[in-house]
């Protein structure tokens, strides 16, 4: 009997290579981890073969399965050419991408460098705004794919990166000495707008006074707190890895208190899943994996 394997099986089965966990894989291609079990035992009955085994607590392949992980990868790579030349900019459908305006800078280019080598004819519509409405739009179908900064990241999320959340001043100016210290701040919803709020209470506690500020600046752009920051208008809190040059960190030898962490993650929905959407995750998370974005750059 003629057997032909669906290249969704072959996907997921790629996803699990890369992420190295049937959890993992689900995240990839945004199923259930049970659908992608379903998908796997499917594909095991098609070839004859068991392609997984225990290790410990861990799945891992068989010999059969990093083989036939191979070929896949390999047909994948020639189909999704194939599909490129016939098809052109149309190849896979038109994906959107969201994400904060302050990761732009810091991962577009890894990302889109990934798409120059891997799908040339990627038809991606990036939609830059804030986590609390990029989330909204993801949740409205609004969006195939998002790229979002949490303090709390979701069973289903993949964790691109964590980073710390620093305080941020200008080198040529006194304004982390100012009291109340001037404030230029993200939008409300904000997680680095969280941190830096809990941060602020918790040195309260902590040291038994506060540290006395006002908000001078509230914005949803991360350029709009950068110019104050640089004007020496404001003290402002970003990620670390977005700190630009012309911007000093500040410390707890400065009086500033530790922020925390946030999480910078991947983000898609079931209703979105497609062959564009999952190629497009899997080069984001290569980009991060091969290709770990320094930031853009970073004052210490």
């Amino acid at each position: 009997m003629k057997v032909n394997l669906d290249l969704d099986l072959l996907r997921t089965l790629v996803a699990f290579a890369d992420s190295g966990s049937f959890k993992g894989a689900a995240q990839l291609v945004f199923r259930s981890p049970p659908a992608v079990s379903m998908q796997m035992r499917r594909l095991e009955e098609l070839v004859g073969h068991p392609l997984f085994a225990r290790r410990g607590r861990d799945t891992v392949f068989t010999d059969k399965g990093e083989q036939l992980a191979q070929q896949a990868r390999q047909i994948l790579t020639l189909h999704d050419k194939l599909v490129t030349t016939w098809r052109g900019s149309d190849a896979g459908g038109r994906v959107v991408l969201g994400l904060p305006d302050d990761y732009a800078a810091l991962l577009l280019p890894d990302i889109f460098a990934e798409l120059a080598k891997s799908w040339p004819g990627a038809n991606v519509e990036v939609i830059v705004n804030t986590t609390p409405v990029l989330i909204e739009q993801l949740d409205n179908g609004q969006l195939d794919l998002a790229i979002l900064a949490t303090q709390a990241p979701k069973r289903t999320d993949v964790v691109l990166r964590t980073e710390q959340v620093v305080w941020t001043s200008s080198p040529t100016h006194e304004t982390h000495r100012q009291r109340p210290l001037p404030l230029a701040v993200f939008s409300d919803e904000s997680p680095v707008y969280r941190a830096t709020i809990a941060a602020l209470r918790d040195s309260v506690r902590e040291r038994g006074e506060a540290l006395d500020f006002r908000i001078s600046v509230k914005s949803k752009s991360w350029t709009v707190l950068v110019a104050a920051a640089k004007a020496g208008f404001a003290v402002t809190t970003m990620a670390k890895c977005v700190v630009p040059e012309g911007l000093r960190i500040l410390t707890p030898d400065d009086g500033f208190p530790e922020l925390g962490k946030i999480h910078i993650i991947m983000r898609g929905t079931p209703d979105t899943q497609s062959i564009a959407t999952s190629h497009l995750a899997e080069r984001i998370l290569e980009a991060f994996r091969m290709h770990q974005p320094a930031a853009v750059s970073a004052a210490e």
